[in-house]
């Protein structure tokens, strides 16, 4: 269930609090462990509010999942590089963010133990990488980029060392330097 126009700012900012108790409870437990009642506790309201607002825990980690998503601004004017690599710094960021970053490794090893959440991933994957790919498109539209390349390749190749950093490295690929990796993957 998604917030409607118009609603209570109290129900709004309860609906707040209990998606960033979702995404601190996945971070810490990861999605196995958690649950409905670990999050109403750690967002000190009731079972019953969340389930007020969210069929059950995967309907509540997609919508908290989303409502992270909403701080992502990708400018609407500028070069399609420009808009690619504010893009790239604002994932690096998340990245870089111990507590939200951890996320997604909880959610990548959920993905391998439940088809539901191995279902969700997949599409929330790719929803997000649409995102990129969509850029990397109105670059080859203007013909700021090659036209022969293969968008959604590029949009893994953009993204790839910023994920490898996260969950293979002591260290998160600093959001500073994405500007290398455009040029490095676009020329």
């Amino acid at each position: 269930m998604r917030a409607g126009a118009g609603a209570d700012p109290r129900v709004e900012r309860s609906r707040r609090v209990i998606l960033d108790a979702t995404l601190d409870e996945l971070a810490d437990v990861g999605y196995g462990a958690m649950t409905i009642e670990s999050i109403a506790k750690r967002a000190g309201v009731g079972k019953a509010t969340v389930y007020r607002h969210w069929t059950g825990k995967l309907d509540l980690v997609e919508s908290a999942l989303d409502h992270m998503k909403a701080d992502l601004e990708i400018p609407e004017t500028g070069t399609a590089r420009e808009r690619i690599t504010a893009l790239l710094g604002w994932i690096a960021d998340y990245l870089a963010d111990p507590g939200r970053s951890a996320c997604l490794p909880a959610m990548v090893s959920a993905a391998h133990y439940d088809d539901a959440v191995r279902t969700f991933h997949h599409r929330f994957a790719a929803e997000r990488r649409q995102v990129l790919v969509g850029l990397v498109e109105d670059g080859m539209r203007a013909r700021e980029f090659d036209r022969r390349l293969d968008p959604q390749m590029v949009a893994e190749a953009l993204v790839g060392p910023l994920f490898y950093r996260r969950l293979m490295t002591p260290e998160p690929f600093p959001a500073d330097e994405v500007g290398r990796i455009v040029d490095l993957v676009l020329g």
